[in-house]
């Protein structure tokens, strides 16, 4: 199984994901992070979302923006 420092913060979203998708979204945190956003568990569980299909790149937007300036920032 694929682990991180993302995978341990956030286990209960990443425990959603195969091996690829954790490598995946932690490759988005990581990039983020570097560009100094720090990610909420919700914006994490919404990243999940879009890696699964649940929620397309639009609703993914629209929930980014409705949480604030900060949030819209990082998406």
């Amino acid at each position: 199984m694929y682990e991180s420092m993302w995978t341990q913060r956030f286990p209960e979203h990443f425990a959603r994901l195969d091996d690829e998708g954790r490598f995946a979204l932690t490759q988005t945190l990581a990039d983020g992070y570097l560009e100094g956003w720090e990610p909420t568990s919700q914006e994490v569980a919404n990243l999940v979302d879009v890696e699964l299909g649940v929620i397309d790149r639009a609703e993914y937007m629209r929930r980014t923006l409705s949480a604030g300036p900060d949030a819209a920032a990082a998406g």
